[in-house]
């Protein structure tokens, strides 16, 4: 499991053999501090069954910011965007969380799910733009993201999101 600390913001990898009780007391892996568990329940710290067989998609999703490009794949399932250091697509400003959103690969589907307090805006072409709010959407065409500001096809602070197809 991944786990964020709160003094240092350092993505922390946690096998979850080591969160045996309510109140665990792991270090953080960067400053030694000890990391938070919020919402643990007895049903949460049980081995989780193992995945379902993932479904090879069709094609591929590019996320583009400025400079940045991520490709989301099986290797790459999941991407983070905020404005803390350690996401993938760090965007630097006051309306994006730290740890704003996520896209995901799931069973052969892009997701994009919306942590933030201020939401994502997703405008996909051919649709109208909604603002995604502590949920999570099915990306199924290109279009551009605005981690708390609406934004357009035209937006030079956009993340645009294309898809390739797989060779």
């Amino acid at each position: 499991m991944i786990v964020y600390c709160e003094e240092c913001g350092f993505k922390n990898t946690i096998d979850e053999a080591d969160v045996d009780s309510r109140n665990p007391q792991i270090p953080c892996q960067n400053c030694g501090d000890m990391l938070r568990f919020y919402g643990l329940k007895a049903k949460a710290i049980k081995k989780a069954p193992p995945p379902k067989k993932q479904e090879a998609p069709s094609r591929c999703l590019i996320l583009k910011y400025g400079k940045v490009v991520v490709v989301v794949n099986e290797k790459n399932a999941r991407v983070e965007i905020g404005r803390q250091k350690s996401n993938d697509i760090q965007v630097v400003n006051n309306r994006v969380s730290r740890i704003h959103a996520l896209v995901e690969l799931r069973n052969g589907r892009y997701y994009l799910t919306d942590q933030s307090s201020n939401g994502t805006y997703l405008l996909l072409e051919g649709q109208k733009g909604i603002t995604v709010k502590k949920r999570e959407v099915l990306l199924t065409a290109k279009g551009v993201i605005g981690p708390g500001y609406k934004v357009s096809f035209k937006s030079t602070d956009a993340i645009q999101i294309l898809f390739e197809p797989t060779s």
